[in-house]
């Protein structure tokens, strides 16, 4: 590559969408012959001169000689549609999806490692923004991947090390005060790279394949964490524990917590496990499977940041939920945007309605918390009671006097009121 007379050439990588479904579905063998087909389709759609490679697994490259930009796009939009067109496979028609990264000569770089790199962060781009289509290669795109790879090594790195760390933020019941539980949230300080935001450092770990070991780290920390505050008399009634969608697709998930409630000593409802919205789109029965069987346990589980994402009620009501978290984005603004207090309400109904404890997140001001409280919310997070703590600075919050508004002591009163009535 690069060589005098290579004024301008392409290099497009491709890999197939959910290639790894094919399998699961119809077997290896199928699968195979469904690569050959693919590698015969792109084939027919290159032209005499370019060159086509299989890179590994369900990944091609493709070299344009001689080509501008424009025309690669060009062809790249070519060979999507020209995957369209169903294959068929052991009795089945199937139709190849194919996301495309196209990196340049020599904008992208001066050799092949360059080239090949750039096109590869191109794709993964276009696999996760969206599926089936093709993107190409930019200056900045190579730094975020060079990024994610020094920050990958470094995060798998401080994992085994124990470098990570979690901070805990208190949930307060919205009508007296008092403390039902704490959100356990991941903390990352590096000894070299300082203090890595959780959005960062969460992304890495998705893209680098570490965020299944973090939630099992999370969960151990968590239980563990629970103990030492008994020890010292820190009694926390449940403690929240982030897990993302892949854990759910595991079926030893129920099991691996059960072991862990039991080495620790914890009473299962001492722990709620959190879902995003994306596993409440995942109709896999494997994942249903699992998250009944967590329930069974009798540990909780909660939807968190609800409303953000493509929720549906049908689902909702399928799913072994005892609790729901209302984003904060929903109420950043609650105060003055009818269309946040709307969608608030009606969350708020449907979990009252359900059963479920309502948890809104993000709560900063008295304003916010009293018109949360006059349309029944439950529970309540945020810096009007509390940041996320390290543990030793949460025990001193602990032992200290809470925040009461003025609705809690009516609520305190009543209680106190009708507690003395029965002692007479």
């Amino acid at each position: 590559m690069g060589k005098p007379g290579d004024n301008h050439f392409a290099v497009l990588m491709l890999n197939l969408d959910r290639f790894r479904d094919i399998n699961d579905a119809l077997g290896h063998a199928n699968g195979d012959d469904f690569l050959k087909a693919v590698a015969i389709r792109i084939k027919s759609l290159c032209r005499s001169h370019y060159i086509l490679s299989r890179a590994g697994g369900d990944e091609f490259v493709i070299i344009l000689p001689d080509t501008r930009a424009a025309n690669a796009t060009a062809f790249a939009e070519t060979l999507i549609a020209g995957m369209e067109e169903p294959i068929e496979i052991g009795g089945n028609f199937l139709a190849a999806s194919v996301s495309v990264g196209i990196s340049m000569f020599p904008e992208n770089g001066p050799d092949s490692e360059s080239l090949i790199g750039h096109a590869e962060a191109a794709m993964r781009l276009a696999k996760k923004e969206a599926r089936g289509t093709f993107r190409v290669a930019t200056p900045e795109d190579h730094a975020a991947a060079q990024d994610r790879l020094v920050l990958g090594s470094a995060l798998r790195e401080s994992l085994a090390k124990g470098l990570l760390n979690l901070h805990y933020q208190p949930q307060i019941e919205a009508k007296t005060g008092g403390l039902y539980g704490v959100e356990a949230l991941s903390r990352w300080h590096h000894p070299h790279l300082g203090n890595i935001f959780p959005s960062r450092f969460i992304a890495v770990a998705e893209d680098t394949g570490q965020i299944e070991a973090i939630g099992a780290w999370c969960l151990e920390e968590a239980c563990r964490q629970i103990v030492a505050w008994d020890h010292d008399g820190v009694v926390i009634p449940a403690v929240s524990v982030n897990l993302s969608a892949g854990h759910f697709r595991k079926r030893q998930l129920p099991e691996m917590i059960s072991n862990l409630l039991t080495r620790f000593g914890i009473a299962p409802t001492r722990l709620t496990v959190e879902i995003t919205e994306s596993v409440m789109m995942d109709e896999n029965k494997d994942t249903m499977d699992v998250l009944h069987a967590i329930r069974n346990l009798n540990v909780g589980l909660s939807m968190d940041d609800f409303g953000t994402g493509y929720s549906s009620l049908s689902r909702l009501t399928r799913l072994p939920l005892t609790e729901i978290k209302i984003d904060r984005s929903f109420i950043m603004n609650l105060e003055h945007d009818a269309n946040a207090q709307a969608v608030t309400t009606a969350v708020i109904g449907i979990g009252n309605r359900l059963g479920m404890t309502v948890v809104t997140e993000g709560v900063e001001t008295e304003a916010q918390y009293e018109l949360l409280e006059s349309l029944h919310c439950d529970v309540m997070q945020g810096y009007l009671f509390a940041k996320p703590m390290a543990p030793r600075d949460l025990e001193t919050w602990f032992r200290q006097p809470r925040k009461i508004m003025p609705a809690m002591r009516k609520a305190l009163s009543k209680k106190q009121s009708s507690g003395q009535a029965k002692s007479k």
